[in-house]
């Protein structure tokens, strides 16, 4: 069949094409409309970061950090995905609304601010994926992945379904993994 060698190459193959697709899926996905209550709420973060320079400068940091979060999710994602504890519909939702928190906070960046987030949020993702080391995980990785209130659980919390740390404790929406 197969030597060792060959079978090692054949798992960094498809340990790449995973991470390959997580880190490059597209942005967030077709967003429902925005509401009145959003776009009110966008025009004042907006009137207000022009008066406040502080309050931009803070909006931008806040953004960079939701952009962190979203690449972290990412990257435990595509664990979740090698170690085949998530279904690629879950892994795209879990993506799509991390980015979605970030998406409202670029909206209301100035411009130029919208300009250099682009490129931090990009120089981010392109860190993330090399950092990576698409290589399939050690069995005892997988283990403490999926161990009960654990890094799976919280990533599931990101789906919007209710998802429980331990019998009778109910996890928060969108807990930090």
């Amino acid at each position: 069949m197969f030597c060792k060698g060959h079978l090692m190459a054949l798992r960094r193959f498809a340990s790449g094409l995973v991470a390959t697709l997580v880190m490059s899926a597209a942005g967030v996905a077709a967003a429902q409309p925005a509401g009145a209550d959003e776009e009110a709420a966008r025009a004042a973060l907006k009137e207000w970061m022009a008066a406040s320079p502080e309050y931009a400068k803070l909006q931008y940091d806040l953004v960079k950090a939701q952009a962190g979060l979203a690449v972290r999710i990412e990257r435990l994602v595509m664990i979740g995905l090698l170690c085949e504890r998530l279904s690629e519909d879950d892994s795209r939702l879990i993506i799509d609304n991390a980015r979605e928190e970030m998406v409202f906070g670029q909206s209301v960046l100035s411009e130029a601010q919208q300009a250099d987030f682009a490129l931090y949020y990009e120089g981010l993702r392109q860190g993330a994926l090399v950092a990576a080391a698409p290589e399939p995980p050690r069995p005892e990785t997988c283990e403490d992945f999926a161990k009960p209130g654990g890094t799976l659980v919280k990533l599931l919390t990101w789906t919007g379904r209710r998802q429980f740390i331990s019998p009778g404790v109910l996890a928060s929406p969108r807990t930090i993994p």
